[in-house]
């Protein structure tokens, strides 16, 4: 397992659990209800049903109009925030508006 710090994302796909680095994808065995609760909530947000984010590692967002976020991890990997998520996503990160 590599060190927390080191993490990008845990997401699922395929009926699988991944975890990506900036190295590459690997795929683990805990779900994702099992990683929330064990993951320093400090450090990583669920931006959605199916993604757990590393809060450090995001780069940018982009708001769009619709209410969506789209979230730019430091690799420029590219995902996005449910809208049920948005509210709660700008609060941890301290955005206000």
């Amino acid at each position: 397992m590599l060190p927390l710090r080191e993490v990008l994302r845990f997401y699922s796909e395929n009926q699988m659990v991944m975890m990506q680095d900036t190295k590459g994808v690997y795929s683990i065995q805990e779900k994702l209800y099992e990683l929330e609760e064990k993951l320093d909530a400090g450090q990583f947000f669920r931006i959605s049903k199916s993604e757990i984010v590393n809060l450090k590692k995001i780069k940018r967002l982009d708001l769009s109009i619709t209410g969506t976020i789209k979230v730019i991890l430091s690799d420029g990997t590219e995902t996005y925030t449910s809208r049920r998520n948005v509210t709660k996503l700008k609060q941890c990160l301290g955005i206000k508006g």
